[in-house]
């Protein structure tokens, strides 16, 4: 593992780019030797490496995390397309964008499909899919298919396991 020089985050070692914040992780810069067979006038110089860019976005979208309480994993998120909250069920082919099984979600009453994260205009909002143990934020429960907006320190709760949003406008 290596850290990331900007945000110190940790970051598998021979990444290139910072998964969090996309900054270099190249310490040092590499220089390619050209070497020459056989050519007369052959120049010395060396050139420098090319390295990948990361990829180039119009718009970056601003980040969101979700915490969980109950273990402290926080979850980094960009939230362009909709978000299944819920937990992995591979017989039924369901498969969360957020799973929560991995945090207890069976144990505290996480339906497989369970809520929906997505980003409208400029607001977030969370949608209960008719889960079984109901979606509440801020203590207060949401009528299924009734998207609620969230706010940045929205306390989030499926069944009992509670999450906290935080947003990140960059």
């Amino acid at each position: 593992m290596q850290l990331c020089p900007n945000c110190t985050s940790k970051q598998f070692d021979g990444t290139i780019f910072c998964t969090e914040c996309g900054a270099s992780l190249l310490t040092t810069n590499r220089r390619e030797t050209t070497v020459s067979l056989g050519q007369q006038g052959a120049s010395d110089a060396v050139p420098e490496a090319v390295l990948p860019q990361p990829p180039a976005t119009a718009e970056e979208e601003p980040r969101i995390t979700l915490v969980v309480m109950n273990s402290g994993r926080r979850i980094n998120l960009n939230v362009g397309d909709d978000l299944l909250l819920g937990r992995k069920d591979n017989a039924r082919g369901i498969f969360p964008d957020v799973d929560l099984g991995l945090d207890g979600g069976y144990d505290s009453g996480v339906s497989r499909r369970h809520a929906i994260l997505a980003r409208k205009g400029d607001r977030y909002i969370l949608e209960d899919l008719g889960s079984a143990n109901g979606t509440f934020i801020n203590g207060r429960q949401l009528a299924p298919s009734q998207p609620t907006r969230l706010a940045s320190g929205d306390e989030i709760r499926c069944g009992t396991l509670l999450l906290r949003i935080e947003f990140d406008e960059r």
